[in-house]
């Protein structure tokens, strides 16, 4: 007996909706490039296909108790609400450039050529710490229409491995940053966390043109191949730090934390845009 024939009228083809529940996680160290990944199985070419890529502020509280510092911070999150969400945009066959993000001018990009394959997935270089943020990716054509959305988490410190050699004749360690920096601070600890930082020399590996380096640093301290040591670099720049919301508490009696005035008025002026 033949099979009853089962038929399809395209005009009662259903819109393909995508939406992930589950969202990535990707870390960057400063000033490197990246990509995030976005692909749709609707989207096949750019005839009528929309898609922008988008950014929200991520929402994460962190206790501070001075009022300078807290007043800082909430000119920083309403210093980046001037500019709109959108940092890329895509309709019409081509790259829309109106009314976008300018704090990512000329960092983003999408390699229109894996379009076809399905692929929008976005360049960001010359990560700042600043771009720290949750990312959405949005499409939709006469297929289907979908989301997808990621956190990008810039890496503030990092603890590089630790490497034994010799310089003239004499046992030291090293350890060399991933990351670029335009203030490292680079703390030497052993297994007994005793600060050993103060025995250490700190140079620029590598410099790049606005400022950011990487460096290699040695511990001349007595240095032991049977102890542990580890190297910690992180960013002391306040004005090149992670940008996250905070909240304040009732100041404890006799606590004392640094004042930012200075910094505020640098960070807002029209010389320090993207810090």
């Amino acid at each position: 007996m033949a099979s009853p024939a089962i038929l399809i009228c395209p005009s009662l083809l259903l819109l393909l909706i995508y939406h992930a529940n589950a969202m990535d996680v990707f870390r960057v160290r400063p000033f490197d490039n990246i990509s995030l990944p976005c692909q749709f199985s609707f989207v096949d070419s750019t005839e009528g296909l929309s898609f922008t890529w988008e950014r929200e502020d991520i929402k994460e509280e962190h206790e501070v108790e001075d009022d300078d510092f807290y007043k800082y911070f909430v000119g920083l999150h309403d210093f980046y609400q001037f500019y709109p969400k959108v940092i890329y945009s895509f309709s019409n066959n081509m790259e829309q450039v109106e009314e976008r993000n300018s704090l990512y001018e000329g960092r983003v990009w999408v390699d229109e050529d894996e379009i076809p394959e399905g692929s929008l997935t976005l360049m960001l270089d010359q990560v700042q710490f600043s771009d720290e943020a949750m990312y959405i990716c949005k499409a939709t054509n006469s297929r289907g229409r979908g989301s997808r959305k990621m956190k990008l988490v810039v890496e503030d410190a990092e603890e590089p491995q630790v490497q034994f050699s010799t310089v003239d004749d004499i046992l030291v360690a090293k350890c060399i940053s991933a990351g670029w920096y335009h203030m490292p601070k680079v703390i030497w600890r052993n297994r007994k966390e005793e600060d050993l930082s103060g025995y250490s020399k700190t140079e620029i590996l590598e410099e790049k043109q606005d400022g950011s380096h990487r460096v290699v640093s040695t511990l001349h301290y007595p240095v032991l191949l049977h102890e542990i040591y580890t190297c910690h670099i992180e960013e002391s720049d306040v004005l090149n730090r992670p940008v996250r919301s905070i909240h304040k508490v009732p100041r404890k009696m006799g606590t004392k934390w640094p004042m930012f005035k200075n910094s505020i008025s640098h960070f807002c002026s029209p010389s320090h845009p993207k810090e």
